[in-house]
């Protein structure tokens, strides 16, 4: 009877022990399937709160990469319009610099033609004279030099040369081809001395290169009378189409 006893208690014994192990157990693993679910939930909000930070760096990095193509797009159009306005100006002062080496060129040419037509005229000048010198002998060049004679005495007598009159000017220097003579002479001076109010003298100069023709010079007054001039003229007249 006593063993039959003993070996219900510890029987009870056992089975108390078990169902206390089975609360434990129970209560333990209730606690960490609390806490993993907790723990998943606190991990699911992580990973919310990582993904909505992911999309909005996603979101800033497009929006940082359409800001950084539309300013590198009006840089290239920026880029594009200066290097067209550089090439515009660029263009415009190549056209202008041509333009002035045209008109350089142009008026050295000019010049080298006025110089040479210049030249040419002086030398058919001195040969026309050289020519006239041969051809015209003492007699025929008189002829002419009382003619050219004739004509500045003929200006002279309607010359305005009144701003002489009172100065100091006493004489009046005569290059000429042919001496005057007398009565040239005396007209010469009687027109000067009526024209500046007092007596002018004549002084007078032989001078074979005027060829014919005679040149007075008074005070800041010239009279060119000299064929070798009107030839100038004539030259002139000429080349300039006259």
């Amino acid at each position: 009877m006593s063993i039959i006893l003993l070996v219900v208690i510890i029987l009870g014994a056992f089975i108390a022990l078990v169902f206390t192990f089975q609360r434990v157990m129970i209560s333990t693993a209730s606690q960490e399937t609390k806490r993993l679910q907790d723990l998943n939930l606190e991990n699911t909000k992580k990973a919310v709160a990582l993904q909505e930070k992911i999309e909005e760096a996603d979101r800033q990095y497009k929006e940082k990469l359409a800001q950084a193509q539309e300013e590198i797009r009006q840089l290239k159009e920026k880029a594009i319009q200066e290097t067209g306005a550089v090439r515009a100006d660029m263009l415009a002062k190549a056209k202008e610099e041509r333009g002035h080496l045209i008109d350089q060129a142009l008026d050295a040419r000019e010049k080298l033609r006025e110089e040479i037509e210049s030249s040419l005229l002086e030398k058919s000048l001195e040969l026309a004279r050289r020519i006239i010198a041969e051809i015209l002998h003492s007699p025929h060049q008189r002829l002419v030099y009382d003619g050219l004679m004739e004509d500045v005495l003929q200006e002279m007598e309607v010359m305005d040369i009144g701003i002489l009159r009172g100065s100091e000017v006493r004489s009046c220097h005569v290059q000429t081809s042919h001496p005057l003579d007398v009565r040239q002479k005396e007209r010469l001076t009687k027109i000067l001395s009526e024209k500046t109010g007092q007596k002018i003298f004549i002084e007078e100069t032989i001078d074979k290169k005027v060829i014919t023709g005679i040149i007075v010079h008074i005070g800041s007054f010239m009279i060119d009378g000299s064929l070798m001039t009107k030839f100038k003229k004539a030259g002139e007249r000429i080349r300039h189409g006259g």
